[in-house]
């Protein structure tokens, strides 16, 4: 059985909350692949596995990206480099960045955490 990293040892983590402007609404997948190749076609496929971006929420047309603490302005440079995609135009708007996915939709997607406890 495999132990868990303690948290000294675990990567810091940042969330880089975006809006997509496009015409048609996008599967998850397809944006999965968008920012893959994106930064891919920037940093590199060793860039790319240093900053370890994975998609952690997505609801047309905004979204959560998590990204290693020190690549925060790699992964936002390639996201802004995302010009068309199958033929139309396309822009990836970084909103902001936070430390937890729950600020993040709280101060940028203005959705309110449910209450457990009133």
């Amino acid at each position: 059985m495999l132990k868990t990293l303690p948290p000294t040892l675990r990567d810091k983590k940042r969330y880089l909350v975006f809006e997509i402007i496009y015409e048609d609404e996008l599967s998850e997948s397809e944006i999965i692949n968008i920012i893959r190749n994106a930064t891919i076609n920037y940093y590199g496929v060793w860039g790319t596995s240093k900053s370890n971006p994975w998609l952690v929420y997505y609801d047309f047309p905004y979204g959560i990206l998590r990204c290693k603490h020190t690549e925060v302005d790699y992964v936002r440079s390639a996201l802004i480099f995302v010009k068309d995609y199958k033929n139309k135009p396309i822009n990836i708007v970084v909103l902001g960045v936070s430390g937890t996915v729950r600020k993040a939709k709280i101060k940028f997607l203005g959705i309110t955490p449910k209450r457990l406890y009133m």
